[in-house]
């Protein structure tokens, strides 16, 4: 199996004294430690306008983690793509495809968030068909080769992308939570990036939806490897793992809610922080505990659902970068050997 880190969105946060260049420090830090004790790769994630300041630069991020790194994989999980010209965001995944010397894995999203939108002068009505015109555009200038392209967000005459990639295309996956989102990703037969907070029983959903559409538009389903990113907190003391996924991950998810993330907890939306529901969020969905119960969980995601690619969300926003580090170590060092 392969394990990634993240998500790094190098933020700020009312309970901790660091500052941004503190933050992208630290976030440095932590990747040459993720890569030393055995992680596979390294995921950057984006948003815009928001107060605490969370990274809007994600190809940034990853060409300054690829330039202290040798090994690590490092990837956008991901760029807001409608909301960009998606020749530029190639043109970024080639730069630092070079700079990492062929390590770079490049994530996108449709997005959510109207204020994002709005303040970059995007409809949000053109979501879908931006979306689906950037993924083409991407899958074609990404292979380095000159290429023509008109639809009705963009067009493109004999356009080719310099410098070219050192990956011939680099590796493109897709973010998707509703079902018209993940029939996309199938359809162009793109590898998805599984969000967080589904349940088993979601993810098993996801794959079903992406496995269909493959299939009708004549691809393999089974030539992709899907991440499936897991919110993950561990420590050698099974109270201390609780009590820091409680704090770390349950309150990351009520900020998240402010931000108008549908949630569901038994089969059921919730409507309010103070939603009784919220205690139980982190049943069937997130890996927290010790060692031992972690790699007893992940055993659960393989064989249940053949998953064979983890990305650990453990880099919380109020989480300090020793408890950070902690975890990454941890992890790496106990958990992560036992699937090698």
């Amino acid at each position: 199996m392969k394990f990634g880190i993240g998500l790094f969105g190098m933020q700020t946060h009312s309970e901790l004294p660091y500052s941004h260049p503190e933050l992208y420090k630290n976030s440095l830090e932590q990747v040459k430690l993720a890569e030393g004790v055995g992680f596979d790769s390294a995921w950057i994630s984006e948003h815009h306008f928001l107060d605490d300041g969370y990274c809007p630069s994600p190809a940034v991020a990853a060409a300054a983690m690829a330039a202290v790194t040798s090994k690590i994989r490092i990837g956008s999980a991901g760029i807001i793509l409608p909301l960009q010209n998606p020749v530029r965001v190639a043109e970024d995944a080639a730069v630092v495809d070079n700079i990492s010397n062929g390590r770079f894995d490049l994530g996108v999203v449709l997005g959510y968030r109207k204020e994002e939108y709005e303040g970059m002068g995007v409809s949000m009505k053109q979501r879908p068909s931006r979306m689906e015109e950037g993924l083409e555009v991407l899958g074609k200038a990404l292979s380095g080769e000159k290429f023509s392209y008109e639809g009705k967000r963009f067009k493109y005459q004999n356009t080719a992308l310099t410098p070219k990639p050192v990956q011939r295309p680099i590796p493109l996956y897709v973010g998707a939570f509703e079902e018209p989102a993940i029939r996309r990703a199938g359809r162009f037969g793109y590898p998805l990036l599984i969000g967080p907070g589904r349940t088993v029983g979601m993810v098993r959903d996801t794959l079903g939806y992406y496995n269909d559409e493959a299939k009708k538009a004549g691809k393999d389903p089974e030539a992709v490897e899907h991440i499936l990113l897991r919110e993950t907190f561990v420590s050698a003391d099974r109270n201390k793992a609780v009590e820091g996924g409680a704090k770390y991950i349950i309150n990351m998810y009520k900020y998240y809610f402010t931000l108008g993330v549908k949630m569901f907890v038994r089969g059921k939306q919730l409507t309010g922080l103070d939603d009784p529901l919220f205690e139980h969020l982190a049943e069937d969905r997130f890996i927290i505990g010790t060692p031992g119960d972690c790699v007893k969980e992940i055993e659960m995601y393989r064989d249940t659902l053949g998953i064979k690619y983890i990305a650990c969300r453990m880099v919380f926003p109020q989480a300090p970068h020793d408890v950070i580090s902690g975890c990454i170590e941890t992890f790496g060092k106990e958990v992560v050997p036992n699937f090698r």
